[in-house]
């Protein structure tokens, strides 16, 4: 039960349309594959890089701005942020702007990849959004709904987890009200091992 005055967190949920048409392509992937293979034995798999950490899925998607990143590979580099969000999610796009300011100040110690989960239809959008909101914040595109999956994001926007640099745990926040982001950068600045600073700036 909310308390007097407390502010509501708010969250959005996956449409049942895109979770159906993604379980479909997903399903249609497995028969063209197995069908392939003539039924037979699975097809070969690729042998990974060691992970920075087993109970960390590794996962590896194409950016927004062309280019391509691995969640492992982040890793290696650092304490990683990965957040999942959408454009029809609107509490996601009042928190971009707070990941956006944390992502540029915390440049060279912390990786913030801000997973998209729009459908195809609407990838086309993604870029000229963050263009117009002057974000410079890493997207990854997870198109598929893959990486949600295997990251059990559960279908709630949106939703974020920080690992540090052995790809540990350490924060997991689902939906977005005013205030959260102060929390999730005490959060970091702890793993920094930086003092915390208040919302007037005194330490």
């Amino acid at each position: 039960m909310m308390r007097h005055g407390e502010v509501p967190i708010l969250f959005c949920q996956v449409p049942r349309s895109l979770l159906v048409r993604r379980v479909f392509a997903a399903t249609a992937v497995l028969v063209l594959v197995t069908f392939a293979w003539g039924g037979a034995s699975a097809p070969p798999m690729a042998v990974a890089a060691t992970p920075a950490n087993p109970a960390v899925p590794d996962w590896t998607l194409r950016t927004a701005d062309g280019g391509e990143i691995s969640l492992h590979g982040a890793l290696a580099r650092g304490p990683v942020l990965v957040v999942f969000w959408a454009l029809w999610c609107n509490p996601c796009l009042h928190e971009l702007p707070h990941l956006d300011a944390l992502a540029r100040d915390t440049a060279g110690r912390l990786t913030v990849l801000a997973v998209n989960q729009d459908s195809p239809r609407g990838l086309a959008r993604v870029r000229p959004y963050l263009q117009s909101k002057k974000l410079g914040l890493t997207v990854p595109l997870d198109t598929s709904g893959d990486v949600a999956r295997r990251m059990q994001v559960g279908g709630i926007l949106p939703f974020l987890v920080l690992y540090d640099a052995r790809g540990n745990e350490l924060y997991r926040h689902i939906g977005y009200r005013e205030g959260d982001e102060a929390t999730l950068r005490d959060k970091v600045m702890a793993l920094f091992g930086d003092a915390v600073t208040d919302s007037a700036g005194a330490k």
